[in-house]
């Protein structure tokens, strides 16, 4: 099937098999694809605009790993904690309930445990081995203290995920397996252009 054909079968609403899908995913002509992108999307949501409100605790800014592109974590510093301690956690959590957040994502490095002595000594202070052992404690701690939403994201780990929370927490996990209108995908009638 050429690209046309599947712009064509696109337009129309119709529901497109993985293998289309991914022809598409390399489709040259931005031109042909994105009124219809659009016009799929504005059929399905319309004009709105779903986030949920987050703040972001960042527990820890150690990392095993050396992402050169990353400009959030970095090594020990002299003077610096290497963890955020449970008041600092419960601040800046009870701060973004204040604002109206609904959601508290914890930001860390990986693993930063295995390559750091300072993690390794900070954890022991903290009473942990691992930094997902000690996330686990603060987002049972912030959800029970502030009500604010912690959904499990220790990077791609679904194992460690699993161990700091058994169910979807997240709004919008939560929203799109319960919603029968947000089930719906694609919309079978696109407005006209």
């Amino acid at each position: 099937m050429t690209i046309a054909a599947i712009l064509a079968r696109a337009e129309t609403g119709a529901r497109l098999a993985p293998d289309e899908c991914l022809a598409l995913a390399d489709c040259g002509d931005l031109g042909a694809l994105m009124p219809i992108a659009a016009a799929l999307r504005d059929c399905g949501h319309g004009n709105l605009v779903s986030y949920s409100r987050k703040v972001f605790i960042p527990l820890t800014q150690l990392c095993r790993d050396v992402c050169h592109y990353c400009t959030f974590a970095h090594p020990p510093r002299h003077g610096e904690a290497a963890y955020l301690d449970k008041e600092q956690v419960l601040a800046i959590a009870r701060a973004g309930a204040k604002a109206g957040c609904k959601e508290a994502l914890f930001t860390l490095g990986d693993k930063p445990e295995l390559r750091y002595g300072a993690a390794r000594e900070a954890l022991a202070r903290l009473g942990h081995d691992t930094t997902l052992s000690y996330l686990a404690e603060m987002a049972a701690l912030v959800l029970k203290e502030t009500g604010l939403l912690p959904p499990p994201n220790p990077g791609a780990s679904r194992a460690a995920a699993a161990r700091i929370s058994a169910r979807p927490t997240s709004i919008r996990n939560a929203a799109s397996t319960a919603s029968p209108r947000l089930a719906k995908w694609p919309c079978r009638s696109p407005p006209a252009s």
